[in-house]
């Protein structure tokens, strides 16, 4: 499993990132929270929660551990 990305951000939007690591961009849906953290810097690191399902691959990503273990929790309470 992933943990997190740490890697110059290519992109930035309000609700996706993406970040370079090791020549690889990874697409990241985000929280508002995340992308205010991500704002204005050139590098950032981001908790991964990568989702998983039989037609669909995504990554979520998220300023700390604690609003990845929140998210966890609400999606497993769906």
């Amino acid at each position: 499993m992933y943990d997190y990305l740490k890697g110059q951000i290519a992109e930035l939007t309000p609700t996706t990132v993406v970040i370079e690591c090791g020549g690889v961009g990874y697409d990241a849906i985000i929280s508002l929270q995340t992308y205010e953290n991500l704002t204005g810097k050139s590098e950032g690191k981001i908790y991964i929660y990568h989702y998983i399902r039989e037609d669909e691959q995504q990554f979520y990503g998220f300023a700390t551990k604690e609003e990845r273990e929140l998210f966890k929790l609400i999606i497993s309470a769906v």
